[in-house]
């Protein structure tokens, strides 16, 4: 990619290496990461996407930079630290499909993304439409979000367009709760749109349901709201109006890694595409069913 070539989305955040364990406890080496994994679900729906963060000079940052290639993502954002290491995740499936984590990312090159006054991944956004953005990459730059929301405002008072997923995850934020919903408040505000999972904000907030959900995001800035719930379907407030999105198919779940990401993708390529907030919804449950039939967060292409 060019200085001048444009992007319809920039996802910004952390891959890391990713050792899956199966439940029968057989190891399968992949990359991974919520912003990652929404890159190349939207750029294999059609859009130009490109992905920014930092990762090490080791073999898991090649595999990532080897991944972003393979599926026509922009990399030129993609910083490589001299020195430094990829942050790793194992993760394990229980024969239900769900997941549980263990971390190794306290010096991941990710964490320094920030640390340059220059902020590298600004300086190619030209004419991008939107920039995405998680929980996640919160937690990886929380070093300096001070100067993560001045970009933040910067970027929208100029036009460009702010989706946000909380993908909140209480490991991760440990300690003062109090200070975690100001983090998460700033985002939300500066959000266009934003794509929280109900159990995650239940768990932050203390929402009852996904409507009283729902309701309090309604106050809090963004225009669009898509509060997905599992297998309830996802309610969607858009236009001053509240819908209810079901799923429209069971799904046999082997593995739910990534269901958010790839939901998260196909909505926000629907709406790009100038679909209706309820039909991009349904496309993002499909691609949701299909992805949490397989493996691995990432379909074979």
């Amino acid at each position: 990619m060019t200085q001048a070539e444009r992007l319809d989305v920039l996802c910004l955040g952390e891959a890391m290496g990713e050792i899956a364990f199966s439940p029968a406890g057989v190891p399968q080496v992949a990359v991974g990461g919520d912003t990652f994994n929404t890159a190349i679900y939207l750029a294999r729906a059609g859009l130009q996407v490109g992905f920014a963060s930092a990762v090490g000079e080791d073999p898991f940052g090649d595999l990532i930079q080897r991944s972003l290639r393979e599926n026509d993502v922009s990399d030129r954002l993609l910083r490589r630290v001299p020195g430094a290491v990829t942050g790793l995740y194992a993760i394990s499936n229980d024969a239900s499909g769900e997941r549980s984590f263990s971390y190794w990312r306290e010096t991941s090159a990710a964490r320094q993304c920030f640390a340059a006054p220059s902020q590298m991944w600004m300086e190619g956004l030209g004419e991008t439409s939107l920039l995405y953005f998680s929980g996640i990459s919160l937690f990886a730059f929380q070093a300096d979000l001070d100067r993560f929301f001045a970009s933040l405002s910067a970027l929208r008072a100029a036009g460009l367009k702010i989706a946000f997923d909380g993908n909140f995850r209480p490991r991760l934020w440990p300690g003062d709760k109090a200070r975690t919903q100001e983090i998460f408040r700033t985002a939300i505000a500066l959000s266009d749109i934003y794509l929280p999972t109900y159990e995650d904000e239940a768990l932050l907030w203390g929402d009852q349901s996904a409507a009283n959900c729902c309701a309090r995001l309604s106050e809090m800035g963004p225009k669009t709201i898509v509060v997905k719930d599992g297998a309830n379907g996802c309610l969607i407030w858009a236009q001053d109006q509240l819908n209810t999105v079901p799923v429209p198919a069971q799904v046999s779940v082997v593995d739910t890694t990534a269901a958010g990401d790839s939901f998260n993708a196909a909505f926000l390529a629907g709406l790009h595409q100038g679909q209706p907030a309820t039909e991009a919804a349904l496309a993002g449950h499909r691609l949701a069913g299909q992805v949490i039939g397989y493996r691995g967060a990432i379909l074979p292409a």
